[in-house]
């Protein structure tokens, strides 16, 4: 407390005062505490208090503050050298600078402490580096008693003197042959030094350029493909799924939406018994009717939609029909209906979507669309030669006759459609989306057209089946990853993070070079390299062609019940909660 806050103030003269501070300075000399508080309540040291302190002081400062030639004149000294304090004494030799000795009950003793000299120091240095002048060069690591060196750093690498009698008499019982047999003599290239190899010269092991390296046998191999997934007897690789599974995820919570499903390539994916039967294994119900092909198949009819064509000229881009590319462009799967100077139609029935979207090659001539025979709205041709896209919206969630019509001058060609059913909140749509006879090659030619098209999909998950016509036609394994190639670029080039799922083909009623193995080997280590998905029909399947119970609709092509196969492994892999 300030003296300005006391109370009585500071200088008070009372009688109360006066005595009050009589007592304390009573308290202060006499008494056997530390402190007394003054009249602020601060406290203050007592005598006791100070002389301890002073003594603490003392018993650190005395050994400071003297030196002492002899432990003899130390000890004569002994009073002015606290209890439990150390001094030092000088040492009687040169082994030390100074001694430290503490008082221990009335007598010094050595604590065993010492201040080192320069001549200790020096002594210790001897004792592990030689005496000598030694060049930079060539510096002593390691010596024995005698001062000779066994090891030494010379230019900054350690080398030794070499080895002695004991160690030269059990290298030189090394037999001969035995070094031969380990050192082999060969003729070898600087930079190709054999590091292992078997008794038949064989190098297994080898340093290049500084860098080992080896081969592994078949074995080995297997292994480590079946470690990274490509394990050639699993029928399953899993590959990047995020897209598919969050919309999934989110459809699943009641957010309105579609999980958009295709299947492509060759006639599994443009027959509508695969696509139907995923449809029926999840319950039977869509939701939009999806990829609408120029395709007139009868086996391809999905959602009920049927095609009849007058007056225009097909375009089917696979090996057994034009084997060239679009002249007016094509759909995704390689299908289109043009014409030049014609009149002609296209008409689509049982159409039931609320929003139609038409794709087609935007060239010379001018075309009509009308819906149910109703006013039909032109599309003028601009000959920009791109792929072009009209929108139908508003309709009702009924079944529709969409008719295309052409003017007679110039040229139209249509691509596709695309349908979707707003009617319907959220569920899944599948999309037949394959070309019949496909080979993989056959896709460079109509693959510019693709990511177009595709794009306006949102494909969420998309099967590439393939491999049938490739092997029963001999294609070979170059051209047909190529193809693969290319259409898995362009389908992620269309929807970026779509899941794809490469499904190779099953041992169907056909023969080849090469075999079927080396398509479905081909096609998983494909899989790998592009992170998408693979399902293996190939191991699904017998390696022997067998209809007995039914699971194929002819020769070549699955039945509703060999379908069934597929689409239970899908729904087990992607579908499965």
């Amino acid at each position: 407390m300030a003296a300005d806050e006391l109370n009585p103030p500071l200088g008070t003269t009372t009688p109360e005062i006066f005595m009050d501070n009589v007592k304390r300075a009573d308290r202060l000399v006499n008494g056997p505490a530390g402190t007394v508080d003054d009249r602020g309540g601060v406290p203050l040291d007592t005598w006791r208090q100070m002389m301890a302190k002073n003594d603490e002081v003392r018993q650190n400062i005395i050994p400071l503050s003297k030196q002492y030639m002899t432990l003899e004149a130390a000890q004569a000294d002994i009073i002015n050298i606290p209890e439990g304090s150390t001094t030092y004494y000088r040492s009687p030799d040169d082994s030390a600078l100074a001694i430290e000795v503490i008082n221990n009950g009335g007598t010094l003793e050595a604590t065993g402490r010492q201040m080192p000299s320069v001549v200790t120091i020096g002594k210790k240095l001897d004792e592990r580096i030689p005496l000598g002048d030694f060049k930079p060069s060539y510096f002593p690591l390691w010596y024995d008693r005698n001062g000779k060196v066994i090891v030494w750093c010379k230019d900054g690498y350690p080398d030794f003197s070499g080895f002695g009698e004991n160690a030269q008499s059990i290298v030189a019982a090394i037999p001969n042959e035995w070094a031969q047999y380990h050192l082999r003599q060969f003729d070898f290239s600087p930079s190709y030094f054999p590091l292992w190899f078997d008794r038949k010269g064989k190098v297994l092991a080898w340093s290049k350029n500084g860098t080992v390296d080896f081969v592994i046998g078949e074995s080995i191999q297997s292994q480590v493909k079946e470690l990274v997934g490509a394990n050639s007897s699993s029928s399953f690789i899993e590959g990047d799924q995020f897209k598919f599974i969050f919309k999934r995820g989110r459809i699943a919570a009641g957010v309105a939406g579609s999980l958009n499903v295709g299947f492509g390539m060759d006639s599994w994916g443009e027959k509508s018994t695969i696509p139907q039967a995923l449809i029926n294994i999840l319950g039977g119900g869509y939701k939009d009717p999806g990829y609408i092909s120029c395709s007139t198949r009868t086996d391809g009819v999905m959602a009920g939609i049927t095609l009849v064509v007058t007056n225009f000229t097909k375009y089917d881009g696979d090996n057994e029909n034009n084997n060239a590319p679009p002249p007016y462009g094509s759909g995704p799967d390689g299908n289109a209906y043009w014409n030049n100077n014609t009149v002609g139609t296209l008409t689509w029935s049982n159409v039931t979507a609320t929003d139609l979207s038409l794709f087609y090659f935007d060239s010379t001539g001018n075309f009509t669309v009308a819906i149910d025979g109703g006013a039909p709205v032109t599309i003028t041709g601009t000959n920009s030669g791109t792929v072009k896209k009209y929108d139908i919206t508003g309709l009702t969630a009924t079944a529709h006759t969409v008719v295309v019509t052409s003017s007679g001058t110039g040229v139209v060609s249509i691509l596709c459609m695309y349908g979707k059913n707003s009617a319907r909140t959220n569920g899944i749509t599948v999309s037949r989306m394959g070309n019949g006879g496909a080979m993989a090659k056959d896709y460079l030619h109509w693959q510019d057209y693709i990511t177009p098209i595709v794009t306006h999909f949102d494909l969420d998950l998309f099967f590439m089946i393939l491999g049938t016509n490739d092997f029963r036609k001999s294609a070979g394994i170059a051209e047909f990853v190529n193809g693969l190639q290319v259409v898995i670029d362009k389908y992620k080039a269309a929807t970026p993070g779509i899941c794809i799922c490469l499904v190779s083909a099953a041992q169907s009623n056909a023969t080849g070079t090469p075999t079927l193995s080396e398509y479905d080997e081909a096609m998983r280590t494909l899989a790998i390299e592009n992170n998408v998905n693979f399902i293996s029909l190939y191991q699904l399947f017998p390696k022997t062609y067998d209809n007995s119970g039914g699971a194929w609709a002819d020769a070549l092509h699955l039945s509703d019940r060999g379908a069934y196969v597929l689409a239970r492994k899908i729904k087990n892999e992607f579908f499965q909660e």
